[in-house]
């Protein structure tokens, strides 16, 4: 197909990737260019879930939009990421520093997750924004002869950098499963700095995000010679599975990182960055990054897996840092950040997820304040590997049966928690059925239990509602129940002492 529509990508001032229009002969096919809409200047107050995007520095700046579909999450085009045009984006931190303005604020851009299937990707930011309510996405698909509103920030047709949102209607030619075809009304068009910018629906006095814009022909924008106002936006409704899915592949933990004897929430979030959200009593505070660079470490199934907890006996929980290789290093805790850590132990390499011959866990079984290694193996048992300074012991047998506990995926899980407030990490029993027991340290062993709660049978590995950790939340030396559910909600249900009580919602991540 020709591509004498398309403009080359120019280093002036602030501009995007453009908008893609390939779905007819004759419409261009080249690589993006930034681009925005040169329609009418937006209210101030209109559609504020719009950013704003910079990305890189100098000559080589340019501009894009963006939506805002969760408090620390912008959805936008995948290409604006593009270290060069038509380069390939890795997911992560982006290549070039790249930062987000909504209203006053601007933050920085602190990772990139694309899809692989179109020109759209998920970016978080660096800190929530909570002053701004997100767009909901469409559940609908576009159809031909719609009117969707475009909205963005890029050139207009008598500005090179405009600071104000501008909007203009669209109409729906085309779609195909992953993209829609548009034409621009009465001299709306799709110009440089535009580029993920939003294609809304109206639905009422709402909007609901259809789309995110990609390539066009820039008819109209200023320096532009093209006449033709057709554009093509990636398709993003009926993705909100997929976006609740890219928030909850952080893993999460509590751990009481500051010493004040409360339990702190820990987020290792995919970007490789340990975030640590200190605990003000009845809310979680915002995050504050600890470490960084464990990306690798967050599924499990590359380079190894983290555990969090007091090894060194000050209150202060530690990072522990599992190895494939099987080596397990401490990372004492500085109180700002952890340092670079000293072997402990090693052979481990089979015991990472629980799906080879075990998995590994780790708290003060004996009461002493430091935590010990609890080795739970394929077979069922589970022996305690006792903290004696620099190393774990070779361990005794505590318990044996749970064999079908190991992977999460047959009978439930388990955990491992001070509940009774002895000073002595308790056993939970967390069962397919959704109930969860109590099995009390008895110094050589955990008893037969109790029961102290029900209805969690989704809540086991992930893949339902959500899941659970146990930790002590209010200082008073129990274990409460911390609740993560897939919305982002962490609430933590307090220990009453026979069981934990209805709790409070402490933050949205």
């Amino acid at each position: 197909m020709p591509n004498t529509g398309t403009r080359p990508r120019q280093a002036r001032g602030v501009m995007t990737v453009g908008l893609a229009l390939a779905v007819t002969a004759g419409l261009f096919t080249a690589a993006p260019a930034a681009q925005a809409i040169s329609g009418e200047s937006a209210a101030a107050s209109a559609h504020a879930f719009t950013a704003q995007l910079h990305i890189g520095e100098g000559e080589a700046a340019r501009g894009c939009s963006a939506a805002l579909v969760h408090q620390q999450w912008l959805l936008t085009a995948t290409s604006c990421f593009a270290s060069t045009p038509g380069a390939a984006v890795k997911p992560g931190k982006p290549a070039l520093k790249s930062r987000a303005t909504l209203g006053k604020q601007t933050l920085d851009i602190v990772e990139v997750v694309p899809r692989d299937d179109r020109d759209v990707a998920m970016v978080r930011l660096a800190e929530p924004i909570t002053t701004v309510k997100p767009v909901e996405l469409a559940a609908d698909a576009p159809e031909t002869g719609e009117t969707l509103l475009g909205a963005g920030f890029g050139r207009t047709r008598t500005q090179w950098v405009p600071n104000q949102l501008h909007t203009g209607e669209f109409q729906v030619d085309s779609a195909t499963n992953t993209t829609v075809a548009l034409t621009g009304q009465n001299g709306a068009s799709v110009c440089k700095g535009d580029t993920g910018g939003p294609a809304l629906r109206r639905k009422g006095a709402e909007v609901e995000l259809t789309a995110v814009h990609s390539r066009s022909w820039q008819g109209g924008c200023l320096g532009e010679t093209e006449t033709r106002t057709g554009a093509v936006s990636a398709r993003v409704d009926g993705l909100a599975g997929w976006v609740k899915d890219v928030r909850n592949r952080d893993r999460s933990y509590s751990a009481d990182i500051d010493g004040d004897g409360k339990a702190d929430l820990v987020v290792l979030r995919t970007n490789g960055d340990v975030v640590v959200h200190r605990n003000l009593g009845d809310s979680f505070a915002p995050g504050g990054v600890m470490s960084g660079g464990w990306d690798l470490f967050v599924t499990w199934k590359d380079l190894g897996r983290l555990y969090f907890a007091d090894v060194d006996g000050d209150g202060k929980a530690d990072m522990l840092v599992h190895t494939k290789d099987g080596n397990i290093a401490v990372r004492t805790n500085r109180g700002t950040h952890f340092d670079g850590g000293k072997h402990w132990s090693g052979g481990w390499d089979r015991f990472i997820d629980g799906s080879d011959l075990g998995r590994l866990e780790f708290a003060d079984v004996d009461g002493d304040g430091k935590a010990d290694m609890l080795v739970h193996t394929k077979d069922g048992n589970i022996a305690v590997r006792t903290n004696r300074g620099t190393y774990w012991d070779s361990g005794k047998h505590w318990s044996g049966g749970w064999d079908l506990f190991l992977t999460w995926k047959d009978l439930g899980r388990l955990y491992f928690a001070d509940v009774d407030g002895d000073g002595k990490a308790d056993m939970l029993v967390h069962t397919k059925d959704g109930n969860i027991a109590v099995r009390t340290n008895r110094g050589t062993h955990w008893d037969s239990g109790k029961h102290w709660s029900g209805g969690w049978d989704l809540f086991i590995d992930g893949t339902g509602l959500g899941v659970l950790w146990f930790g002590d939340a209010t200082g008073d030396g129990k274990a409460d129940m911390f609740v993560h559910t897939k919305d982002g909600r962490v609430a933590v249900r307090t220990n009453r002492n026979t069981y934990f009580d209805s709790g409070k919602v402490m933050i949205t991540l």
